[in-house]
């Protein structure tokens, strides 16, 4: 065996023959294992799981999951690091997590503000109307070219610079939005771009423009997403998308996008600084249900439901923002198996890493009221790990003080947060439900939005 081994792996060499010829012999060429899948071995010795890969370890010593977690229920132990392993991989966005690879060392007492807005300086393409910044997950694929596209089984191939930018001059209007619009203050700033207010010169309508610096933007095929859904799906209860401007100069390219401002920001701050009455819970919760059903009837899952992604007008509007991580579904490709959503918001079939619909959106809704009605989704003060392992081993979070809501929200939540996807309603089902028939004002919205504005700059 030895000698054979020598003789495969040697070298070209001169061999001579009987007529003093000269000729080459070839040696033969092994090449790297093909199809090969890692198994990982993974057991309970001493109280402790052993067999994980390194980084595996490192990540749940600091997940703040128990030791008693870890053996009550290793199943959602493995479900949880198995999910952050396919966060961080694509971390170059960073989309999925709160924080960035350094979060699994955060300890759980960490100030909730800052968790909440950890990111929210890093991508101007998520900063909202008002000039926030919501915080960002990741996805795992990135956008197709187009979204229509998507009626086949294969995978669309990763765009070229070339193609983005084909893609972006074919979206984008060829007017010159500098005489289309007089540039007011800037509202939000972030790493590769500017949000500001600005005014339609013939109009003389509020309008908000995000400036992208597209050599800052490591997701272009995502932005694409985004303005293709909102050019071509209108709703009352959607973010209304104006124009978009390829803005060209020396040795830049900024996308200019125009959309409806909305001056109240995003739900989230009201949230967090103010508590919202039963009645005015079920007005945002039915307009954001409603802009859902209309999303689901196009065939579209938003998949980033929560607070920062829904938008207060001071008249009472509320809006659905932010569809970089839409996906369409067809009948020929009805479920998906991608890993997006930010964790405090994601469904248990998300999660565990199953193919998923339209009721992911449903479950995040519900996590969404949970926000709504306790300033904060559950989980939040736990680290990225330990809330996805949470999820995996509870299922239905438990709401803090049940007593003081209403038969009809604790119905509405129990079949939004139904862990078996065939029994959780759809929204269409919702829109039907009588917590939705709340009687309120929703122009009442207004006061916390003050409120909040208030609360919001005394803390700066």
């Amino acid at each position: 065996m030895t000698s054979f081994i020598k003789k495969i792996m040697r070298p070209k060499t001169k061999v001579y023959g009987k007529q003093g010829s000269v000729k080459e012999s070839q040696a033969m060429n092994i090449t790297a294992p093909t199809d090969f899948k890692q198994v990982l071995h993974i057991t309970f010795k001493d109280g402790q799981i052993v067999g994980l890969p390194d980084v595996w370890g490192e990540w749940l010593s600091a997940s703040d999951i128990s030791l008693e977690e870890q053996k009550k229920n290793p199943e959602a132990v493995y479900t949880a690091l198995k999910t952050y392993e396919s966060s961080v991989k694509y971390k170059d966005h960073q989309k999925f997590m709160l924080q960035n690879d350094n979060s699994t060392n955060l300890s759980a007492s960490e100030d909730l503000e800052s968790k909440r807005k950890s990111s929210d300086d890093n991508d101007p393409k998520k900063t909202t109307s008002n000039g926030k910044s919501p915080n960002q997950p990741a996805s795992k694929e990135g956008a197709p070219k187009n979204i229509q596209c998507r009626r086949n089984n294969k995978a669309p191939d990763k765009m070229t610079e070339e193609e983005v930018m084909q893609a972006f001059r074919d979206l984008v209007s060829k007017d010159d939005p500098l005489k289309k619009y007089d540039i007011k203050q800037k509202v939000g700033s972030g790493a590769s771009g500017t949000v500001c207010v600005a005014t339609d010169r013939q109009t003389n309508h509020a309008v908000a423009i995000k400036k992208m610096d597209l050599s800052n933007q490591p997701k272009k095929e995502l932005i694409i997403t985004e303005i293709e859904v909102m050019k071509q799906h209108q709703h009352e209860n959607i973010v209304n998308f104006l124009d978009c401007y390829l803005v060209e100069g020396p040795g830049s390219r900024e996308l200019w996008v125009a959309m409806e401002y909305l001056e109240g920001g995003a739900l989230t701050d009201v949230v967090m600084e103010t508590i919202l009455k039963e009645n005015q819970i079920a007005g945002i919760t039915k307009r954001c249900t409603d802009a859902l059903a209309y999303l689901h009837s196009q065939e579209i899952i938003h998949r980033d439901i929560k607070s920062d992604n829904v938008l207060l007008g001071m008249n009472g509007e509320v809006k659905l923002t932010d569809f970089g991580f839409c996906a369409q579904i067809t009948q020929d490709r009805d479920k998906r198996n991608t890993m997006v959503g930010t964790p405090y918001w994601m469904a248990p079939e998300v999660v565990s890493r199953k193919q998923y619909g339209y009721k992911v959106d449903v479950w995040s809704l519900g996590i969404m009221v949970i926000e709504m009605i306790e300033g904060e989704p559950p989980y939040l003060n736990e680290t990225p790990i330990r809330a996805l392992y949470l999820i995996a081993s509870n299922g239905k979070p438990q709401i803090k003080d049940k007593s003081k809501l209403s038969p009809d929200i604790v119905n509405f939540l129990d079949k939004c947060l139904e862990v078996e996807v065939e029994k959780r309603a759809t929204c269409k089902e919702l829109m039907s439900h009588p917590f939705l028939g709340l009687p309120v004002d929703m122009t009442s919205l207004r006061q916390n939005i003050l409120a909040a504005k208030e609360a919001a700059s005394k803390s700066f």
